[in-house]
């Protein structure tokens, strides 16, 4: 299976030396190179920054670890009692309160070289006197929450970019009540919904109120127009074309809103019809090896999403490839998200600055996009399944593509109940429990 390299974001950098300027006094056992090669060491106090030496800690054993650590991001990553209410966990300090030439009147590691207390020669006002003491782990310098989240629920997180093969072979199920009872089996199944985008869950008691369950389990549920939950099976009046027998080509839902939920689910509660056989793809894995005109291409050219009913209009614009936010590197094939929805795409509205190169744009994004169509709608990339009552898919909703053959309700009944999560919800729940079993406290 064909892994990403993952790229995880330096929160304090490591740069060489800045010229002295009128140093503060540092504290504590500095004497020895040799002697301090596993203790912190404060190396150089420049004007804006200091170089140290973090000691080895159970998750740095590393033998470089020499960084810079700027003034106003220690005083800002304050966690003491006066910056941070114990209780709330809430900041009584703004950031924009830190003056900006703040700098140490007293610099050093104390606790065994444990933690790095810093006095400040200028403090925000109300905290000038000198009781104020920025006191931070090694592991809170270098490996903040923030380092965690990246890597375990944001871009940096680890995944597996699978085919139909390898999910025939790999497919990651649970079991109804493993999911429901036991938190340790639960932590695993969340892992795997984010290494792979999709997750099955069986054995599921038959009532139209379990995909409320399952989904809460991970999260509040994401109440839009169709409601809180919701009900897919044939309806001569539907106003989607889900909720009719017909064939229902790759997707995602709801991508004409500003914030699409993260996360869907669809438990199955009768399935005797012939076809409506359930579909996806990776999306991410088709994409990635896009050539570099057509990946350019869709990460800019936006397409137009909408609904349009009586009662409801809504609409928007974005591109088909989402880059991180903080990707610079072009050759770097990571995605946040991708955006593709044909059935509810809208009609474009060309201002009269765009009309003169819009053709052109246009025609590269066809081209651009008939090449991702020939990845995903490759048979060696579809994994086919065919829901059984009992059983509920799970998959993100902005990375696995999903659609459904059509059925004929002449030979039985289908019917599908419906819920979304948001994916913030499910990124902190699979978060907390990976944080409090100990995880991050033994590896990075």
């Amino acid at each position: 299976m064909i892994r990403p390299r993952i790229t995880i974001a330096r929160l304090w950098t490591s740069t060489p030396a800045v010229r002295e300027y009128s140093q503060p006094r540092q504290s504590g056992d500095q004497a020895s190179t040799s002697r301090n090669d596993n203790k912190g060491v404060v190396k150089h106090i420049g004007q804006n920054k200091a170089t140290i030496q973090l000691p080895k800690t159970a998750l740095d054993q590393s033998d470089d670890r020499n960084l810079d650590v700027h003034y106003i991001q220690l005083r800002d990553a304050c966690q003491c009692p006066r910056c941070v209410d114990p209780q709330t966990k809430q900041r009584s300090f703004r950031t924009g309160d830190i003056p900006r030439d703040i700098a140490p009147r007293e610099i050093r590691w104390v606790k065994k070289s444990e933690v790095l207390e810093i006095s400040w020669n200028k403090d925000i006002a109300g905290y000038d006197d000198k009781t104020h003491v920025t006191r931070l782990t090694a592991d809170e310098i270098k490996y903040p929450s923030a380092y965690f989240h990246h890597k375990s629920v944001g871009t940096g997180k680890g995944q597996i970019f699978w085919d139909r093969k390898e999910m025939e072979r790999d497919q990651p199920w649970v079991d109804y009540n493993d999911w429901m009872t036991n938190d340790d089996l639960f932590r695993d199944a969340l892992n795997k919904l984010s290494l792979y985008g999709l997750l099955f869950v069986n054995d599921i008691p038959d009532s139209r109120e379990m995909v409320a369950k399952i989904a809460t389990r991970m999260g509040p549920l994401r109440n839009t127009f169709y409601g809180s939950t919701w009900d897919v099976r044939n309806d001569p009046k539907a106003k989607n074309v889900a909720y009719t027998n017909l064939n229902l080509g790759f997707h995602m839902d709801l991508l004409y809103v500003h914030n699409p939920p993260g996360f869907q689910l669809l438990h199955c509660l009768k399935n005797s019809c012939k076809g409506g056989e359930s579909l996806f793809v990776d999306a991410f894995g088709a994409a990635r090896n896009l050539d570099r005109k057509s990946w350019d291409t869709l990460a800019s050219h936006k397409v137009p999403y909408h609904y349009d009913h009586k009662e409801n209009y809504y609409r928007t614009t974005r591109p088909v490839l989402e880059l991180p936010e903080d990707s610079t590197c072009r050759d770097d094939r990571t995605l946040s998200h991708i955006n593709y929805s044909p059935p509810f795409q809208g009609p474009y509205h060309i201002s009269p600055t765009e009309s003169p190169e819009w053709p052109r744009k246009m025609k590269e994004y066809l081209s651009a996009i008939q090449e991702f169509e020939k990845r995903i709608e490759d048979p060696a990339r579809i994994f086919e399944l065919k829901l059984e009552p009992g059983q509920c898919v799970i998959f993100e909703n902005r990375r696995v593509l999903h659609a459904r053959r059509a059925f004929d309700t002449t030979t039985g009944e289908r019917w599908l109940a419906g819920a979304y999560v948001d994916e913030d919800a499910v990124h902190s729940k699979m978060f907390t429990l990976r944080r409090n079993s100990g995880e991050f406290s033994t590896s990075v």
